[in-house]
């Protein structure tokens, strides 16, 4: 099952191969779907593609290396109820997790999203929305 981690680390913590490091320890491949960088830390939003119990271990292993973890499970909403199917957001979906449907309705599939943004601004009458890290 894929799970996707946010990390947040301050700025000292920069400086040590911390992602290197849980790969090696785990040896489980993460796939970085976002990433910013300030003068005070960062966040990396990853992707991993493995077992509970593996994924469990992953995320005590970067706590243990004092980065903070949030297991994201819902960051972007479509709202059904507001949204006419125009399809404008599919068409710039580099992933194709905003799809139509055979009943011409627009779908969200959240695995196969890495939170890009680029559908949030294309929605006419903001159906949506994507909740910040």
């Amino acid at each position: 099952m894929i799970k996707k981690i946010l990390l947040k680390y301050r700025a000292q913590k920069a400086k040590e191969p911390i992602i290197s490091s849980v790969i090696k320890e785990s040896g489980l491949m993460l796939n970085i779907l976002y990433a910013q960088f300030s003068l005070d830390g960062g966040e990396i939003l990853i992707s991993v593609d493995a077992p509970t119990p593996e994924v469990n271990k992953l995320i005590e292993s970067f706590k243990r290396r004092g980065v903070e973890v949030t297991e994201i499970t819902k960051a972007i909403q479509l709202h059904h109820e507001i949204c006419f199917d125009c399809g404008a957001c599919v068409s710039l979906c580099p992933t194709a997790a905003l799809h139509v449907e055979h009943d011409k309705s627009i779908d969200l599939d959240e695995e196969k999203c890495i939170y890009c943004e680029l559908c949030v601004p294309s929605c006419p009458v903001r159906a949506l929305k994507l909740s910040k890290f």
